[in-house]
């Protein structure tokens, strides 16, 4: 057995530090015991807890203030008590963290029952003080607490450094629960925000976006990612379809000519379903529109599921070309109509909810695509079929959900409908403030009447809006996204990861993609959408960089690879923090009632010929460049954050028309359009949506 490590040597200043941190704790906490003792009038149950908080504190800085002035050499009795006392003290001071969150969130946001009960007291000290000392000592009769060599702490005793699972351990007494308390708290914060804003999230608003995300985002994103695994089993159904008819197999050129049609009739139809975006939520409004567009995934998944049945891979072409139109349509309308439902205050998050079913479909595709489950020659047309699912559920349940009130009033003119769509969205009576902003949004564009593309193209006072999503459309597509996905499995197998295993890490990619855009559902109202942006496409740009030269010395540094996947799990992230979910709701925001179907033409458009062509060229790119293909993905990236830094502006909690504002002075107009002089005359602000 080797002998233990010599203790780390602790500089006067460090020693130094940690007892004037210990003293300040110790002081602060018992301040507050003190002020309970003396004044019982203090002793409400909002100080009781902490109290609590307190004492776990008290105990946490006199066991560490013990163990830094100790030299310890080894596990001796007192270094395992001091380790023991800290762990314990730690692990309640999280708990008690939390459990006072909790108590404020339903303090405030649920007055009407309160949290009263003596029971959710005695609940908190059975959570707070009984699984931190299950805990502990478990650890002390497992012998996992000891002699650490200060390398994992400044002087005291923590996790036995010799124990072979001592990385669970350090889980387990403390940094696992760290990790979640920074998780929890930030979003009851976020609660307790919403609901002081007034505006929440009803039952009625949340179902009618997930029916509505779900039966169509989740498809968009399904369909990206489910016919890559089952690639070369389809190849070989074509060339055996082919044999069958001709006799002969398809030479290497034909196959990979089929094959590249099948792949590009996605993006083509995607194209196509933009083009018809603004004709149809006129004409159907916005859930008519998305009810109509489930024609576009029920079709064709019963004519891939049935393609291997009828031995047609025209089927499956056609199917593409299908599911690619119902991708165009649901990837514009779902974030028109979110965002045409939802209040201000809420608009944002409820904007990143089909971006966040996106990532769970590519997901659901990719676990579904494992060769154990569909990915084989039996499974592969369910796997495509699947995709009709969510868009059966779709046309049952989004009938009994209200129509964007916005389309109703504005373009139906239907004000008792509208109204009663507000109310079932809000649930509450008074919508008389938010009709009213309806109104002078539309007083504002009736002069503008019906605003096609090329209408809204040559518009001046819409010109920095048009410009705008243009740039932020083309740098979402052209900053490399499916370039990362490209080089992915090439980067893990470099890396050593077995090549049988790389489905598993691609579907551990998928959901780290899916974990960050959960998270930026929760932080778009906190930290805006034009921080996400320059956040996003930054980190996407510092990925693309340093993967370049990683690529470039895999070869000659044996640990390169390992940086190469930080990249990609790095540019996972930055993307789906903002470059991912925030264009399209833009395009909601920052464009009025009148004009936003147009605009929702032309980002979808630039969004999907920008995909089409970066799955046209980026082959062509990557033999000729090869690693350093990436480096103009870079420079889309920086430019696109250059762009967003100077141009657009922030949107979070403003009303359509103040959005509409900030661009009329960017546009140097007088009023939102140029044929009549209205907005100059509104209030400074209007009613929240």
């Amino acid at each position: 057995m080797p002998p233990p490590a010599p203790p780390t040597e602790l500089v006067p200043s460090e020693r130094a530090v940690v007892l004037l941190s210990c003293a300040l704790s110790a002081l602060g906490s018992g301040l507050l015991v003190a002020t309970h003792a003396l004044w019982p009038d203090l002793r409400s149950r909002a100080r009781r807890l902490l109290l609590f908080l307190s004492l776990a504190d008290l105990l946490s800085a006199a066991s560490y203030f013990y163990g830094v002035l100790q030299d310890f050499e080894g596990p001796s009795w007192d270094c395992v008590l001091q380790g023991a006392l800290s762990t314990f003290a730690n692990t309640s001071s999280f708990f008690w963290t939390v459990a006072i969150a909790l108590y404020l969130y339903l303090s405030i946001v649920r007055t009407s029952r309160g949290p009263g009960d003596g029971r959710l007291l005695w609940a908190f000290h059975v959570v707070s003080w009984g699984i931190p000392l299950v805990i502990t000592v478990a650890a002390v009769t497992l012998r996992k607490i000891g002699y650490d060599a200060s390398d994992v702490s400044v002087g005291w005793c923590w996790i036995d450094l010799e124990a072979e699972d001592r990385v669970l351990w350090m889980l387990l007494t403390g940094k696992l629960w760290e990790m979640l308390a920074y998780v929890t708290l930030p979003v009851i914060y976020l609660l307790i925000r919403k609901h002081i804003n007034r505006a929440r999230l009803t039952p009625v608003l949340a179902l009618a976006t997930l029916i509505a995300a779900f039966g169509s985002s989740f498809q968009y994103g399904y369909n990206v990612a489910a016919i890559n695994s089952p690639a070369e089993l389809m190849k070989a159904f074509y060339n055996e379809t082919y044999y069958d008819r001709i006799g002969e197999y398809i030479n290497e050129f034909s196959l990979t000519l089929l094959w590249s049609i099948s792949v590009s009739m996605f993006p083509f139809g995607g194209f196509l379903g933009s083009l018809m975006v603004g004709p149809l939520v006129n004409t159907l409004g916005r859930k008519g529109t998305l009810l109509f567009n489930n024609i576009f995934s029920i079709v064709p998944a019963i004519l891939m599921g049935c393609s291997e049945v009828a031995k047609s891979f025209e089927m499956i072409i056609v199917a593409r070309l299908l599911v690619g139109i119902c991708a165009g349509l649901s990837s514009n309308v779902v974030p028109m109509y979110l965002g045409e439902l939802a209040p201000k205050n809420l608009r944002g998050a409820l904007g990143v909810v089909p971006q966040l079913f996106i990532t769970v479909g590519i997901l659901a595709a990719q676990i579904l695509g494992l060769r154990s489950l569909l990915a084989n020659e039996a499974g592969w047309p369910i796997l495509l079929g699947v995709t009709g699912i969510p868009a059966a559920l779709q046309l049952l349940l989004l009938p009994f959900f209200p129509e964007s009130p916005r389309y109703l009033l504005i373009q139906k003119k239907d004000d008792v409908a509208a109204k009663t769509a507000l109310r079932e969205l809000r649930g509450w009576d008074d919508v008389d403030a938010e009709t009213q902003e309806i109104w002078e949004e539309d007083r504002a564009e009736k002069a503008a009447g019906f605003i096609s593309v090329l209408k809204l193209l040559r518009m001046r006072s819409l010109r920095w809006q048009v410009i705008s999503i243009v740039v932020l459309m083309g740098g979402q597509q052209l900053s490399g996204v499916n370039a990362i996905y490209y080089y992915a499995d090439q980067i893990y197998l470099s890396a050593g990861v077995r090549a049988q295993d790389v489905q598993y890490v691609t579907a551990g990619t998928g959901a780290v993609n899916v974990l960050m855009t959960v998270c930026a559902v929760f932080v778009v109202e906190l930290l805006g959408r034009r921080f996400l942006l320059l956040l996003g496409f930054s980190i996407c740009f510092t990925a693309c960089c340093v993967l370049t030269a990683a690529l470039s010395l895999q070869d000659t540094i044996s640990w390169m690879p390992y940086v190469s996947i930080a990249c990609i799990i790095s540019y996972v992230i930055g993307h789906a923090l903002g470059p991912s979910p925030i264009p399209a709701l833009l395009i909601t925001e920052i464009f009025l009632q009148s004009s936003r179907p147009a605009a929702y033409m032309v980002g979808g458009s630039v969004h999907w010929l920008s995909n089409f062509t970066v799955g046209l060229i980026f082959p062509f790119i990557q033999v000729g460049l090869g690693a350093y293909s990436f480096i103009i993905f870079a420079m889309i990236c920086v430019l696109t954050t250059i762009y967003t830094f100077l141009v657009v502006p922030e949107t979070k909690s403003k009303t359509f028309i103040e959005i509409n504002e900030i661009f009329t002075k960017m546009n140097k107009m007088s009023e939102v359009h140029p044929e009549k002089e209205e907005l100059k005359d509104f209030p400074p602000s209007t009613a929240g949506q």
